[in-house]
Parts: C-alpha cells; structure tokens; sequence
C-alpha cells in the first residue's frame, strides 16, 4: 500500500515506512488511554498543511520570544508538524491530537495532552530544551486544526452550513483555502527554505513516552524531503481523488475547477472573504500563546 503524506497530508505518493512495527495490526503505542474515535460520514474537515503549520509555529515563537524556542527552531517546526505522523502510521486522529473531528472548542486537545502526560507542563519537568521547543510546535499545530474546525470549516462547509452547493464543492473550496495558503506562505517565505533546513539539521529527537524518538527521526527525514518539493494545484486532484477513490465525475469536478483558476479562488473568496483567513492566523497565533504560557514554561 502507499501512503499520500503531506500536511493534512494530502499531496505526495510515498511508499509506507519501512518499519514493520508501525503498521496498523502492530502500531507503535501512543497512549493507552484515549480510546480511538469512531469513523465519521458526510463531509469531514481538511486540515491546514505542513507549510501552514510551520509558518504558525514560527509567528508564534516570536511573538512569545522564548529563548529555547529561538535556540532550536528546528525542534520546534518539527513539533508543529508532528501530529499528522498519523498519517505515516495509520494511527487514528486521537491518539496524536488528542481529540477527533468533533471537538467543539479550542484547547480541547492540548489539555488532555497535559492530562494524560503532565509530567510535561511546567518548568521543573527536566525535559531538555530540544524537547520544549517542540512541545511549543506540537501544541500550535493542535490549536491551529481545532481552529480551523471551529472557525472555518463548520460555518462554511459543515452539511448544515454549506456555502457551497454540494457536499463535493464543500470538500474542493475547504481544500483549495488550505492549498493557497500553502501558497501565500511559500512565496512569501522563500519556500521555507530556512525552516528546511532547520528540521533537517534537528539531530537530539524529543523524549516522549507517548511518541517514540527514533519514530519521530523517521517522521523528520520525510518532512525534510517534501519541504523540498514544489507547491502545485495538482495536489487538489489528489486529495480529491483520495476522499471519493477513482470517482470519475468528482474528478471533472476537479479538473474544471483548476481549469476555471484563478476565478475559481475568486468564487470561493466571494463567499469566504480573505479577511476569514488573516483572523484565521491570528486566532491561531493568540490561542496558541495562551496555552503555551498555561502549560509550558518560557525558560
């Protein structure tokens, strides 16, 4: 089998970890005590992609302006990535975010991360600066996920709050936000070029019980690889093709959407102003700070 891995993680074919034991009859233990949520139908939610979640964590930890954060910046992006392992694994949503599609506030996952590790919060824990660095990504990318269901999703592409006119439309504009914002950041940012090499030069992996290190190193070489690789609207007709598999009429759906580019952002931008998107951000960047100084010491 081959896995699709990249931000939510949608955009790149990679064959499966070598690994035997991350498969899914023999997955590596994360907690024992947060059960695995149940599969879902109608539409479900995409989520904000690795360049995404690593330009959150960044504004974050200067914002915040911890040393430690400063210091290794590459343990730190790394953790902002590092929920969608999962992806890797074929680990259920909650056993590395800490709460499913369902949740209903922000901080939902953070705290009962903190629940069932609390040896993790705090300044006397001894954990090494490598590792509270990328407690800090870790925390931002479970926020901007549980930001991005309760704000953006649900009010637009939720089957009770459609602003599109079919479930199918609601999964292409959900996705095709997330995908310009890849955008937006990658051009912006000179490709994360900096953050690449960051993550790549990351070489003491976190000491977590809940997440094996020499997982985590596994998990690192991909990430660094795909940093590497170029933004395209194709990824759009992958994710597509992996939420309705081999359906022909969803695909010419697809194909007349990126055909119809850029109007077909402009449309969605109509019903979904830019202005959602700054908001967007900045909730994440605000409520991202306010967990890390409840959990999480700034030296």
């Amino acid at each position: 089998m081959w896995l699709t891995i990249f931000g939510n993680v949608a955009a790149w074919t990679l064959p499966p970890p070598s690994c035997p034991t991350c498969s899914r009859d023999n997955p590596r233990r994360l907690t024992d005590s947060w059960p695995e949520s149940p599969r879902k139908t109608g539409v479900r939610p995409s989520m904000p992609n690795l360049p995404m979640h690593i330009y959150l964590c960044q504004q974050v930890a200067e914002e915040l302006d911890w040393g430690y954060a400063h210091d290794h910046a590459g343990a730190a992006y790394l953790g902002s990535t590092t929920p969608d392992i999962r992806a890797m694994t074929k680990w259920e949503r909650a056993r590395t975010h800490f709460s499913d599609l369902s949740v209903n506030h922000v901080g939902a996952g953070v705290q009962r991360m903190f629940e069932l590790h609390p040896h993790l919060a705090g300044s006397n824990n001894g954990l090494a600066p490598e590792t509270r660095a990328f407690l800090l990504g870790y925390v931002s990318h479970l926020v901007a996920d549980e930001t991005w269901i309760t704000t953006m999703f649900r009010p637009h592409f939720d089957p009770a709050n459609l602003v599109t006119d079919t479930e199918v439309e609601a999964h292409i504009w959900d996705r095709a936000l997330q995908l310009d914002m890849d955008r937006v950041v990658l051009s912006e940012n000179g490709g994360l070029s900096t953050h690449h090499t960051a993550i790549s030069n990351v070489e003491t992996m976190p000491a977590l019980e809940f997440l094996q290190d020499e997982l985590i190193d596994e998990w690192r070489g991909w990430v660094a690889r795909l940093l590497g690789w170029d933004f395209t609207w194709e990824r759009l007709k992958r994710a597509l093709n992996r939420m309705y598999r081999d359906n022909d009429e969803v695909q010419l759906v697809v194909d007349g959407f990126l055909e119809n580019m850029p109007r077909s952002l402009e449309r969605i931008y109509e019903r979904v102003p830019r202005e959602l998107i700054d908001d967007y951000r900045q909730r994440v960047i605000e409520e991202t700070k306010i967990q890390a100084r409840e959990y999480l010491s700034a030296t």
